[in-house]
């Protein structure tokens, strides 16, 4: 005896729900052991520009300053556990890219930019991806802060002035979105910590 149509349609939407809640519930299980938080994907990173423990940047009046943030901006700021008041280590982001915008790790200590590193981006290699090492950093690296620097300007060609970094040659706009995120981390110093902004 054959069964009706409107039977097996039946059964066979019942099958594809079980099956789609089995696997719904598989991939929950398997997220719940493998997901990596954002403090501790952070943490991982940014061994990069500091040897230490970090820890999220708590303040009465946190961590947002007033920013335009046409060019780049703050997304998270961290210091040391060990209680170190000198060091910041700033997640920015430089608009501008290839691909939009990049996300960097920027150390300043002591009043200077010390080390930078990439968070997150997706430049075209061999091209804009040398903005992207530490070669190029080096450029803002150990110029000192301070409450009238304007931050760092990008030239074609060499670099006259402290405050000038020279553009990755064919990758002019990874070198703007850097330069936007380092200057992005320097103005939330100026206003944050030298200034006092509350």
């Amino acid at each position: 005896m054959r069964k009706s149509l409107g039977y097996e349609i039946l059964m066979t939407a019942l099958v594809l729900v079980v099956i789609a809640g089995i696997a719904g519930a598989l991939l929950g299980l398997v997220n719940h052991f493998t997901a990596v938080d954002e403090e501790e994907l952070l943490a991982r990173k940014a061994t990069a520009v500091y040897d230490g423990d970090l820890m999220k940047y708590v303040s009465e009046e946190g961590f947002e300053v007033p920013m335009d943030k046409a060019e780049g901006e703050i997304l998270g700021v961290y210091v040391p556990k060990n209680g170190d008041k000198d060091v910041f280590v700033l997640v920015a982001r430089g608009t501008g890219a290839y691909k939009g915008t990049l996300d960097l790790l920027v150390n300043i200590t002591g009043g200077k930019v010390v080390k930078i590193a990439k968070y997150e981006a997706n430049e075209t290699p061999g091209l804009g991806s040398k903005a992207l090492e530490d070669a190029y950093f080096k450029q803002y690296y150990d110029k000192p802060i301070t409450e009238d620097f304007r931050g760092f300007a990008l030239v074609k060609g060499n670099a006259v002035s402290p405050a000038e970094v020279s553009a990755v040659s064919g990758a002019s706009k990874s070198s703007t979105a850097v330069t936007n995120a380092v200057n992005a981390a320097v103005k939330w110093y100026q206003l944050r910590v030298l200034r006092r902004v509350q």
